[in-house]
């Protein structure tokens, strides 16, 4: 009976370590991020949607509320070449996943759809966000 109790008490800690751990990594998407890169890759090839020097921002709350603008800087190119939503986000650390669920959006197509994005931390300050395919959007936490 007593190795059965001990037995459990450190399952309880570790599952309370590992969810400590996820959420303290979940808390590292808090706060205001900077567009650096945006790329996707077709047959090998290297493109830049928005030019080598896109702009954007996207910010996350801890009340679990998000939003984000992308745009093409360079004057005179296509105005359409402009993303904006906000709503809602989860984080799913297992899956690696922070979906973004679009409540109003620049794009009437985007409002109610759930935007799921894989995640890769680089360091302390950037985060690589990638909504599938060969497209990945580089950010650096505003200090």
């Amino acid at each position: 009976m007593r190795r059965t109790l001990i037995a459990l008490f450190l399952v309880a800690l570790a599952s309370a370590s590992t969810a400590g751990d996820a959420a303290a990594q979940a808390e590292r998407f808090l706060g205001a991020w900077t567009l650096v890169e945006w790329t996707n890759v077709r047959d090998g090839e290297t493109f830049y949607p928005y030019g080598e020097n896109p702009a954007g921002q996207i910010v996350y709350t801890p009340t679990g509320r998000m939003t984000a603008a992308l745009m093409n800087p360079r004057p005179g190119e296509n105005p359409q070449q402009f993303v904006a939503y906000w709503g809602s986000y989860t984080v799913d650390m297992a899956a690696g996943t922070v979906t973004h669920h679009v409540e109003g959006s620049f794009s009437a197509g985007m409002m109610g759809t759930d935007q799921v994005r894989s995640f890769r931390f680089e360091g302390e300050d950037r985060i690589v966000l990638s909504p599938g395919g060969q497209s990945e959007l580089t950010w650096v936490k505003v200090r």
